[in-house]
């Protein structure tokens, strides 16, 4: 008899453990749906004169289409969609990472100094023509400068702390620290440039995607792809993290190792994506929160969610830099805050008001 009480117990909240992993189900493939619907949306606009039924053949019948339309679609077009799926997917990512390493909910991929040591790698190039990697060829002089040094800012920062021990709370003073510094550089190196490098810095710093190549997409892909699953393999140890903080070490994990790794992973992948479009901001703060409003903590689908959500937003406002002033591509850092603090300010206060 009591094995049977026992038995009806359990019942009940296997059913509701069940219907909540359908209902996130539900909600990741929705998701994917609507990203897969906004990416042909960004393949099929453009600021150029190609007709929307020419889009759609050099889309679906590249062969049959004229040469100008699979150029432009293929080879213009094309890279820029999937370096903004990439690029939102790898913000988001590493967003959602620096928030749980930093125990921050308001933390992003540049809180430790990768936007502005990035920039400052990126000055030395345009206003200083001096790199860290002077033997690459010349178009890629800008892209590995920048990464090298967003990444071992952070490398520095996480090696330092780890030595130092210091709190989270230390390592997000050094980070600002880290962060005034690389933009008071960044400042003397606008101070002394001419107009025409002034501009180039500029229009870098407000991110942009229309300078995405093949060998971008291909090594962004390859970082966001050897992360991923490293990722999802961890997830049960980083949601240990996430809700029991330091005490996740009597579930046996290695805190401090952890925290390091997925440092360096959100390092890897803000750095990459960051050098290869400019400054973005707000994918990084948005897209996590988004995610664990729909699917909660649990990291087996509040990843994989985060990475539909950043790849969503990212793409969304690549169309909406396209068609918001007919002609003119706007840059998409400058569309990514537009859309990111109203909505971040309504999640906050809907959710607050919610909960009354």
């Amino acid at each position: 008899m009591t094995d049977i009480s026992q038995a009806l117990d359990v019942m009940p909240s296997e059913r509701v453990y069940k219907r909540d992993v359908r209902r996130k189900l539900l909600l990741l493939v929705s998701f994917s749906v609507l990203t897969l619907i906004a990416v042909v949306t960004d393949l099929l606009c453009g600021s150029g004169t190609l007709a929307l039924n020419s889009s759609i053949q050099g889309l679906l019948h590249p062969a049959q289409a004229s040469p100008l339309v699979r150029v432009v679609i293929w080879d213009l077009r094309m890279p820029v969609t999937v370096t903004a799926v990439l690029a939102g997917i790898g913000l988001a990512l590493s967003g959602s990472l620096m928030q749980t390493v930093l125990d921050n909910p308001l933390a992003e991929p540049f809180t430790l100094g990768i936007s502005s040591a990035a920039g400052f790698g990126a000055a030395l190039v345009i206003v200083f023509q001096t790199s860290l990697v002077s033997f690459l060829p010349v178009d890629y002089l800008l892209t590995a400068n920048a990464f090298i040094f967003a990444l071992v800012t952070v490398l520095f920062i996480g090696i330092f702390a780890a030595r130092k021990g210091l709190s989270v709370e230390m390592i997000v003073m050094l980070g600002i620290a880290v962060h005034f510094i690389f933009s008071a550089l960044l400042g003397l190196a606008q101070y002394v440039a001419n107009v025409d490098q002034l501009q180039s810095l500029v229009f870098w710093m407000m991110g942009s995607l229309q300078k995405s190549n093949w060998t971008q997409v291909g090594i962004n892909a390859a970082i966001i792809g050897i992360i991923t699953p490293i990722l999802l393999f961890l997830s049960w140890q980083i949601s240990a993290l996430r809700g029991f903080g330091e005490q996740a070490q009597v579930l046996g994990i290695s805190v401090a190792k952890l925290r390091m790794l997925l440092l360096v992973f959100a390092a890897l992948m803000a750095s990459a994506i960051t050098a290869t479009i400019g400054v973005v901001g707000f994918i990084g703060l948005v897209a996590p929160h988004v995610a664990r409003m729909l699917v909660g903590e649990d990291q087996r689908f509040t990843q994989l969610m985060t990475m539909v959500t950043g790849a969503l937003i990212m793409t969304v406002a690549s169309i909406i830099s396209k068609m918001l002033i007919p002609g003119i591509i706007l840059p998409i850092g400058i569309v990514t805050s537009l859309l990111g603090v109203p909505f971040f300010i309504w999640l906050v206060f809907g959710r607050s008001m919610g909960r009354r």
